[in-house]
């Protein structure tokens, strides 16, 4: 009885780790194996610049999670990854998705990407074990 009560307890304290932001530059990029749709990652002249990075943190460290732009998925990240995404100016949904066994639905934000502006959103599971993807300055 005590074994369980311990195993749960320990399972409770990993679902409320939250995941720490990382810099763009500290993130490193995603392999070529992991991207869905290389179009997206076509850098041009008059594009805005879309940096997508998953936390650090042992919070959903299991599984990847899914980067999408208005609906099409774009790569699979893992834990202090991320995708460079180079877009015509214009309004965009950025989705992440937790793949596998992480807990978290699809959870979104929107944006207005601007010709040779920067824009940096990050993929992470608060305290509360909640899977979001937000702007951020980090």
């Amino acid at each position: 009885m005590l074994t369980r009560l311990l195993v749960f307890a320990f399972a409770v304290v990993i679902a409320g780790c939250a995941t720490r932001p990382v810099s763009n530059v500290e993130a490193t990029p995603v392999p070529i194996d992991r991207i869905i749709d290389g179009k997206f990652l076509q850098q041009t002249a008059d594009a805005g610049i879309v940096t997508v990075k998953r936390d650090s943190g042992f919070g959903g460290s299991a599984c990847s999670s899914r980067v999408f732009v208005n609906a099409k998925p774009v790569a699979d990240l893992r834990t202090s990854e991320k995708v460079i995404i180079y877009l015509p100016a214009g309004e965009y949904v950025f989705s992440a998705w937790p793949n596998g066994i992480c807990s978290g639905g699809m959870s979104e934000v929107h944006a207005t990407v601007k010709s040779g502006a920067e824009l940096s959103f990050r993929i992470g599971y608060g305290s509360g074990g909640y899977f979001t993807i937000n702007a951020t300055a980090f």
